[in-house]
């Protein structure tokens, strides 16, 4: 009788969850130990954000205020670029130039296109924890697709961007844990400085994850490898430092400032500072994940659980020290806190942990059934999309129509009239109003405002008060005056996002004036024809 031998364990491959015999046919590997499968996966999760996110709005919507600032940079010499995009970063304001098709609105691709990259981090971020062939993957690109935080995030800003640079950083942090390589290590260096250029934010998750592969590194006594980590953290500071002081504290105006006050810390008193964190995280938590501080809490809280258990501390220390680096720099003045906005990067982060801790249950049910980790997956997901499917499709970008009152403005402008622009409504006016404006250096939000030198007959005001408001006005008539048809031009009053200030001068200044109301637009149109 013969009895043929076992394969010896060394004869099988393991990857991911996998085991299987050398000698059986193996799909073609990619760089990171994926393969095409795992590349096509993270491909369809990046794809799937044009599901989630309602593409025919973003490129038709107009742009609000917040929006215009940025997308003036487009229309703008590129000498000013750098000192209009005082809000958003210097690389990603150039991106904006490169998009070629898709209307006015075209921009938002941009921030569409890093919520995709986002996506595809977040799946191969899973797979690099070598849990399960494909579930984890899946579930932690399904948690960065639908999460709240990014779901709302339609805007022409930078959040989407630092978003996918907090998940990158945790995609190559993990890799490193994988397997130590000094070019890994260098790898998240120059993605937490050089990708400030792109996302202000990364400096902080890369902060937190050199600080949490120090500590790995303490823990474990390898002093080798943490000097190789302080070397390259000197480095990251440095070029970090150097691109904040030469592109981005240059650019903070006091105007910026003064808005996000409110999101600063106090630290009079530890009462104060709890009190204010109390406040902002109850804020938050509808982006966190289920809408619940508490369980949101207590899900995060085991994701870094599951982390410890599998042996990767640094990953389980990076998400508390993002935040205590965030909290911190709220203290200081140096960054808003509570912001659902400015916070995206970090809250993106929460559904991930969240997704591990799944993932973790899955590994757990394996040795009971090898299909449970797809089960697991599977029903975590049924929670979870009921949770996030009212922010699917969201339309949160505020409505501020001046792209319809140019439009509307275009077709019925006659000789001899002059137009009036509220401050606000000022910027979006110069991107969609075709004569080139200039952006003379002003109290605006971004250091500049907008004017038409070469064009006398548009009056653009440049601040908010009660006085601006009738010195456009009597500018206005007077240019009416000095025409040769005096009596026959009319002014034309393009107005949006305006203060109770504001809304109160023009309505005591036209009182009992001959006027007519347009309706375009979530602002109509004024036009008014002096006596």
């Amino acid at each position: 009788m013969v009895v043929r031998a076992k394969a010896p364990l060394q004869h099988l491959r393991r990857r991911g969850g996998d085991a299987r015999p050398t000698g059986a046919p193996t799909r073609r590997r990619l760089p990171g130990g994926l393969d095409t499968i795992d590349y096509g996966l993270a491909a369809l999760l990046a794809l799937a954000v044009l599901l989630v996110h309602d593409v025919p709005y973003l490129l038709h919507h107009p742009f609000w205020v917040d929006e215009a600032w940025v997308a003036d940079t487009v229309r703008a010499r590129p000498g000013l670029v750098r000192s209009l995009s005082s809000s958003t970063p210097l690389g990603w304001t150039f991106l904006l130039r490169l998009v070629p098709f898709g209307g006015p609105e075209r921009l938002r691709l941009v921030p569409l296109a890093f919520a995709m990259l986002a996506a595809a981090a977040g799946y191969l971020f899973g797979r690099e924890l070598r849990l399960t062939r494909f579930a984890t993957g899946i579930l932690t690109g399904a948690a960065v697709l639908l999460s709240p935080a990014l779901l709302v995030r339609d805007d022409l800003k930078q959040y989407t961007a630092e978003a996918f640079a907090c998940v990158l950083v945790w995609l190559l942090v993990a890799r490193l844990e994988n397997e130590w390589r000094p070019r890994r290590l260098a790898a998240i260096a120059a993605t937490a400085s050089a990708g400030m250029l792109f996302a202000n934010t990364v400096i902080f998750v890369g902060v937190a994850a050199m600080a949490s592969l120090g500590l790995e590194c303490l823990v474990r006594r390898r002093f080798r490898r943490l000097a190789a980590i302080v070397a390259a953290s000197a480095v990251m500071l440095g070029a970090g430092l150097a691109i904040y002081e030469g592109l981005i504290r240059p650019q903070i105006t006091q105007n910026l400032v003064s808005y996000w006050a409110p999101h600063y810390m106090p630290t009079t008193s530890w009462s104060a500072a709890f009190s204010f964190l109390d406040q902002q995280l109850r804020h938050l938590a509808p982006y966190l994940g289920f809408g619940s501080l508490i369980a949101d809490a207590v899900l995060v809280l085991a994701g870094v659980a599951a982390l410890v258990w599998l042996g990767r501390p640094a990953l389980a220390a990076m998400f508390p020290l993002t935040l205590a680096i965030v909290i911190a720099a709220s203290g200081a003045r140096k960054y808003p806190f509570g912001d659902s906005r400015t916070s995206t990067f970090w809250l993106v982060a929460a559904p991930l942990l969240m997704a591990v801790a799944v993932a973790a249950v899955g590994r757990l049910a394996a040795r009971i059934d090898r299909r449970a980790p797809l089960a697991v997956a599977a029903a975590a997901l049924a929670v979870w999309v009921p949770f996030t499917d009212a922010y699917i499709g969201s339309h949160e970008i505020p409505n501020e129509d001046v792209h319809s009152e140019v439009a509307y403005l275009d077709a019925h402008l006659q000789r001899g009239d002059v137009v009036i622009v509220s401050y606000a409504a000022s910027y979006a006016f110069a991107y969609y109003y075709q004569p080139q404006p200039s952006f003379p250096a002003g109290d605006g939000p971004n250091g500049h405002v907008v004017a038409y030198p070469r064009l006398p007959w548009i009056v653009v005001l440049t601040a908010r008060r009660a006085a601006d408001v009738a010195d456009a006005l009597a500018v206005a008539r007077a240019k009416i005056a000095a025409e040769p048809t005096a009596g026959r031009g009319r002014i034309w009053i393009i107005r949006s996002h305006q203060t109770v200030t504001e809304i109160g001068a023009w309505g005591s200044d036209l009182a009992g004036d001959r006027l007519q109301v347009i309706a375009v637009g979530a602002d109509p149109i004024v036009l008014y024809t002096p006596s």
